[in-house]
């Protein structure tokens, strides 16, 4: 990874920690985020961040360039984030809603 990919896992490594009751596991190709099941896996590339996350809705919006349903309640989002300026507030509101779909 390089210095700036790096910063931007630990940035998004500190706001996972604020959620509850997680678990992270550092496996060779990805980290997965639990709560029993994954909620979020992310894929570190040397200049960019891949994220993976499931929500109960179809989401298409830019950054998001997978949507696929997975089951009846479930939609497997993938996104790419590259710098720092990309894990903004609407990447967070993702994620924390990937982790109630989880969490239920």
């Amino acid at each position: 990874m390089s210095p700036a990919i790096s910063e931007l896992f630990e940035i998004l490594l500190s706001y996972m920690l604020t959620f509850k009751n997680l678990k992270i596991i550092y496996l060779k190709t990805c980290v997965q985020f639990k709560i029993g099941a994954t909620f979020l896996s992310v894929y570190t590339k040397k200049n960019h961040l891949i994220l993976e996350f499931q929500l109960q809705r179809e989401e298409d919006q830019f950054p998001i360039y997978l949507c696929k349903r997975i089951s009846k309640n479930r939609v497997l989002h993938r996104l790419a984030i590259g710098e720092l300026s990309e894990f903004d507030q609407q990447l967070k509101n993702w994620l924390q809603e990937a982790y109630e779909t989880i969490r239920k």
